[in-house]
């Protein structure tokens, strides 16, 4: 049976036998493509470099402009702040981008490189290019994962680009009411456009931080290739986050970043968690019409309808199917409550971290550890919940509904909807489809070898005694 406070289990295995997780500094660096203007600089060998490259590369089938500092094996033992340096200089000269954004790896924290220091010098020796804003994000490989990566360089924006600088509350006044939506990396560039129409149906200008409906939506660009980020929220938009009326939280990761908000210009934060399902997004809705005190427009009144109809038509594939997840937390989360919306049952989890919102998760089991974990229970699970890695270990046997990353076995991931009502529909058909599309039936049909058939349909007829 289901419950939600349950024994959180971890596999302390010093052997990963099908990884789940992924780098914090691959997560740092799509937050970085979430910044408009933007380039990613990974400080770190060659090879860090082209895997996060190649890894958002093939999810995305975008080009994603990361820069790296190409630490050999003399700057690896006697120091690489020379080469974080000349790369800082050089993208400024060439590039002149908005936002430089320092991603450190395993090989310079193990080094024990002072990216601050090492920025704090290279704005006092090169005052011409201080119009490029540097953030320095600590995301090494050997802690964390893609999500507390994401969320560590949303943090370091706001503490870095808001915080520190002091930027001041009345230097700013917004055209229109404003609120910031921290926007988790299990989100989506079609879930974080769906979410800023749902603000602007309130009359809100939406700041997303990050913001990848704009960068990595899979638009056709002008250009052949940018040297930089070519969407996402700028600096100013950025600063602009003190004078907010509020911020929602979509992902109990980012909360640290709405926090430092709260704390230091009174903006309150609403954590909402990943917004999938009726009663989430219930939560949402009334939460925009009373801090906008309007009425619910009527075509969002008419999505919910839909979902409804969507919830009922489904119910009878999805009450009472036995799920797996392979997922991030706050991903997990999110794809928890549909279930649980639906009554699924969430038969075992795995997850890559340890973190508090686990607790509410309603699963019979749950596992931080790798796709190992999830063995012994495809067999008895529906259909799973995971990326492709986990479809390669699933599939056929088990259908897989792809989530998370990486997906570089379908087209699409950037319009792949999961938020609001227009989401959980779109979630609930998808996993209609696949037990649909595998059903078996318990007993198979009996057929008599009395039963009366025309001649010509008679492959085998019984001898008449």
């Amino acid at each position: 049976m289901s419950k939600d406070n349950h024994h959180i289990a971890i596999n302390r295995s010093a052997l990963v036998e099908q990884p789940l997780k992924t780098s914090a500094a691959t997560g740092a660096t799509l937050a970085c493509m979430g910044l408009s203007n933007a380039i990613p600089l990974m400080h770190g060998s060659q090879g860090c470099g082209a895997f996060a490259k190649v890894y958002l590369i093939q999810h995305y089938r975008e080009p994603i402009p990361l820069q790296n500092t190409a630490i050999d094996h003399i700057a690896a033992v006697m120091g690489g702040d020379d080469n974080l340096s000349k790369a800082l200089a050089l993208l400024c000269e060439k590039h002149q981008p908005q936002l430089i954004m320092v991603v450190t790896t395993g090989l310079t924290e193990m080094q024990g490189c002072d990216v601050a220091r090492v920025i704090r010098e290279f704005k006092a020796n090169h005052p011409q290019y201080l119009k490029s804003r540097l953030v320095s994000v600590s995301s090494p490989d050997f802690s964390g994962s893609m999500q507390s990566g994401f969320a560590h360089a949303v943090e370091a924006c706001v503490q870095q680009l808001i915080v520190e600088p002091t930027v001041d509350s009345k230097s700013t006044v917004a055209a229109q009411p404003q609120l910031n939506v921290f926007c988790s990396v299990a989100l989506t560039s079609a879930d974080c456009e769906l979410i800023e129409r749902y603000c602007s149906a309130f009359g809100f200008n939406a700041v997303l931080l990050p913001n990848l409906s704009d960068s990595l939506d899979g638009h056709l660009a002008d250009e052949d290739f940018s040297n930089t980020s070519t969407g996402g929220t700028g600096v100013n938009q950025i600063t602009s986050m003190v004078n907010s009326v509020a911020s929602l939280v979509l992902g109990e990761s980012l909360l640290p970043a709405a926090k430092l908000l709260q704390e230091h210009y009174a903006v309150p934060y609403h954590s909402l968690g990943l917004v999938m399902g009726l009663e989430k997004s219930d939560k949402l809705v009334m939460l925009l019409s009373r801090l906008s005190n309007q009425a619910v427009p009527d075509w969002i009144n008419r999505q919910r309808k839909r979902l409804q109809d969507a919830m009922l038509d489904c119910h009878f594939l999805l009450s009472a199917s036995q799920v797996s997840m392979a997922l991030e937390p706050d991903a997990a989360a999110g794809y928890a409550t549909l279930l649980a919306e639906n009554g699924a049952v969430l038969n075992k989890l795995v997850t890559t971290l340890n973190v508090p919102e686990l607790k509410a998760i309603k699963a019979n089991n749950v596992v931080v550890g790798d796709l190992s974990d999830l063995t012994n229970v495809i067999a008895d699970s529906e259909f799973v919940i995971g990326n492709t890695h986990c479809a390669n270990l699933c599939e056929p046997s088990t259908p897989v509904l792809r989530a998370g990353f990486p997906c570089h076995d379908q087209f699409g991931n950037s319009d792949t909807l999961q938020v609001g009502y227009e989401g959980a529909r779109d979630r609930l058909f998808a996993m209609a489809n696949l037990l649909k599309a595998n059903h078996q039936d318990e007993v198979p049909a009996h057929v008599s070898a009395y039963r009366f058939e025309p001649e010509s349909c008679v492959k085998h007829p019984l001898p008449i005694s």
